[in-house]
């Protein structure tokens, strides 16, 4: 999940869950680490040898929250439902998560809580994760026909999503959350069809948004390029380096496809992984796909 080893992972959550309730409790400046480390049970010592620092453990906690939805979003992807219903069951899911977090998440947002280069680089992923999320469901719903409108769609869905969960946190309305999906996606359904019976044109541009999307497939194909150098210095009879090789193109090519399947990316990882030169650029291609390597 965050560090390789069950056993690891199981305390760093550990910490994360109750540093998380103590922050919502009482506030992050307010909680000192060594409150967490004595609710945890463990020395204040102890605590760094899982985080660095309280910015350390705020980042982590950051890429926890974001695991934890993305691993429940997932599951519902995974169910193969029709694409009206998977984007209905998928907004009621991130409602729910919203709820259950949201002292926490309120607490972030009301208190000067610093953010570290690694967390602005952690935000810029998932909000290039958070576009092509939206992307994929628009156009699985609606298809080629909103081509010429597709970023107002996108814009629209996201303004109606985030404008509840704004007031979900900020003005602690009550909403039905078992209905908020389908809701939103009759809402999704009547701007859209009045847009292409009206033939509205585009009232916004792609290219900034294309822009980061594209330099994440750079940054990939660099990892990948990286792995290929580093796969011809190893000490390998020719034909294991030729097997290697292989798997990379393999997994070279499931990177392209519009929806790589993770089963298939970790059953090739794991080839990889074992050469402990290789095992920093597999995490990072995995950490891409919101998966685990496995053991």
């Amino acid at each position: 999940m965050l560090e390789r080893g069950d056993h690891v992972n199981a305390k760093k959550v550990k910490l994360i869950e109750i540093g998380i309730s103590l922050f919502a409790e009482k506030g992050y400046h307010a909680t000192s680490i060594q409150e967490i480390a004595n609710k945890a049970g463990i020395s204040k010592g102890a605590f760094y040898l899982y985080f660095q620092s309280k910015d350390d453990f705020v980042t982590t906690s950051f890429q926890y929250f974001h695991q934890q939805i993305s691993e429940q979003l997932e599951k519902i992807k995974q169910k193969n439902l029709v694409a009206r219903v998977s984007l209905a069951e998928q907004i009621t899911t991130l409602t729910e998560f919203i709820y259950s977090h949201k002292s926490f998440i309120t607490m972030h947002i009301r208190e000067d809580v610093s953010i570290n280069g690694k967390t602005n680089e952690i935000i810029k992923k998932i909000k290039t994760e958070h576009f092509i999320w939206l992307k994929e469901k628009i156009y699985a719903v609606y298809g080629d026909k909103i081509n010429p409108i597709l970023l107002d769609c996108i814009i629209q869905l996201d303004g109606l999503i985030h404008g509840y969960f704004k007031w979900i946190l900020m003005d602690d309305i009550t909403i039905d959350r078992s209905a908020v999906g389908d809701y939103i996606v009759r809402r999704m359904d009547a701007l859209v069809g009045s847009m292409i019976a009206n033939k509205e044109e585009s009232l916004a541009m792609m290219e900034n948004f294309q822009m980061e999307i594209n330099s994440q497939q750079v940054e990939l194909t660099e990892i990948i390029n990286e792995l290929r150098e580093k796969i011809s210095v190893l000490p390998l009879e020719q034909t294991k380096l030729m097997e290697l090789h292989e798997v990379l193109k393999e997994i070279e090519s499931e990177v392209e496809k519009d929806a790589p399947k993770k089963i298939i990316m970790q059953g090739l990882l794991a080839h990889l992984q074992r050469y402990p030169i290789l095992h920093e650029k597999c995490e990072l291609i995995a950490s891409y796909f919101r998966m685990e390597l496995l053991d």
